[in-house]
């Protein structure tokens, strides 16, 4: 991992999910990139004047400098040796913060996320949303409260599809880095299957198709699986959780939301989404 890009609004949330992504960089020796997207503040009429107009452009794009160069001067204090750039830009959030990412050629795009009342949570959880679809490498989404201490235990949540398990390989640099223990989740959400049959289903499945030594696997019952990753999440104190996303097509992304797109609304800990490539 070599070029760690984070975007911020410059709230005390993405201020945190930067000094996560600088801990995650410092791990790794990578570049971390700071991306700021302003949107203009007015709705332009054909009435208003070009000069009222550049006057609104020139405000949002001075202000938005003058953020990040506060930002970047508290980071390189907080973080000395860090390679760190930035850049401002004026755009879509969404659109712009994972174009610049892609071109540069990012290995992860972390965002930040939070807990909050339900309006700013929907609005937050919907630029992630967008972030995961538009994004092309892996995205890791902070809660506000979340510190980087490395990661000794990250959790999959898994279906258990053939596809699905490999997609665990991806998660082997950072588990390898960080001498992770990976485990594997499967939530039942069914009655009377037969756990043993699918413990063992799910551990011949993790041999055939996963090369890492400190792998487990773990079945648990609950008929909402949101809230069985929740618990056991709680249970073994995860560092951190991984889940895969796939392409959704308009307009079944209007109505067919994925786990792991809902689960990034509010994560409970660092939420790591991996696209699937099937």
């Amino acid at each position: 991992m070599k070029k760690i890009f984070v975007a911020t609004d410059f709230s005390d949330v993405s201020k945190n999910a930067v000094n996560y992504a600088a801990g995650l960089a410092g791990h790794f020796n990578a570049t971390l990139h700071i991306i700021h997207v302003y949107e203009s503040p007015l709705f332009y009429t054909a009435e208003m004047p070009y000069t009222a107009i550049e006057a609104a452009e020139n405000l949002s794009r001075t202000d938005a400098e003058e953020k990040m160069h506060k930002l970047m001067e508290s980071s390189k204090k907080k973080f000395p040796g860090l390679m760190i750039e930035s850049s401002t830009k004026r755009g879509m959030s969404a659109d712009s913060i994972t174009e610049e990412a892609d071109s540069a050629g990012a290995d992860l795009l972390v965002t930040g996320s939070t807990g909050a009342g339900v309006v700013e949570r929907t609005l937050i959880g919907s630029t992630t949303t967008a972030i995961i679809n538009k994004s092309k490498c892996k995205v890791l989404i902070v809660p506000e409260n979340a510190r980087f201490h490395g990661v000794t235990s990250l959790v999959y949540a898994t279906d258990l599809h053939d596809d699905n398990i490999q997609s665990a390989n991806e998660l082997l640099p950072i588990a390898t880095s960080m001498n992770s223990e990976l485990i594997f989740l499967f939530v039942d959400n069914k009655i009377h299957t037969d756990s043993e049959k699918i413990s063992e289903e799910m551990a011949e499945k993790i041999r055939t198709n996963v090369k890492y030594p400190k792998t487990s696997g773990y079945v648990c019952t609950d008929p909402d699986v949101m809230n069985g990753i929740s618990l056991f999440i709680h249970k073994k104190k995860a560092d951190m959780v991984a889940m895969v996303t796939h392409q959704r097509t308009f307009p079944r992304m209007l109505w067919d939301k994925s786990l792991t797109k809902k689960f990034s609304y509010h994560p409970e800990v660092p939420l790591l989404v991996i696209h699937s490539a099937h």
